[in-house]
């Protein structure tokens, strides 16, 4: 009968551990990362919207009730558009309502030439 030899004992295995918790740590970092993309992405969407939003008032005939709203629509398409109406004209869009013109079935801002008439 052969004699035994003493087996030395085999390392223990951490891979699948360390595999796990990388995999993991990957999901969330990507996540996260996908998730900051995604927000940055649709904020001009959330400017656009607002701004959209803001012209449709300002184009409605303007009463005693709706100059506050006048107002923050005013405002918001000064902080959100990334230009600043004049006094004069923010004066004019609380009195009037905002010129619009047709062509084709299509309305646009501006006099039926294609100018604006605030402030004029």
């Amino acid at each position: 009968m052969p004699a035994k030899t003493a087996e030395a004992p085999k390392p223990a295995d951490h891979s699948p551990w360390w595999l796990a918790l990388a995999g993991v740590v990957g999901a969330v970092v990507g996540g996260a990362i996908t998730g900051g993309f995604n927000y940055l992405g649709h904020l001009g969407d959330r400017d656009a919207k607002m701004i959209e939003l803001s012209v449709g008032i300002l184009r409605t005939k303007p009463t005693p009730e709706t100059i506050p709203l006048r107002e923050w629509a005013i405002d918001v398409v000064d902080k959100r558009a990334g230009f600043s109406f004049t006094e004069k004209q923010r004066a004019v869009l609380l009195e009037r309502p905002l010129p619009t013109w047709s062509y084709g079935g299509t309305t646009w801002g501006g006099d039926r030439w294609g100018g604006t008439t605030l402030g004029k």
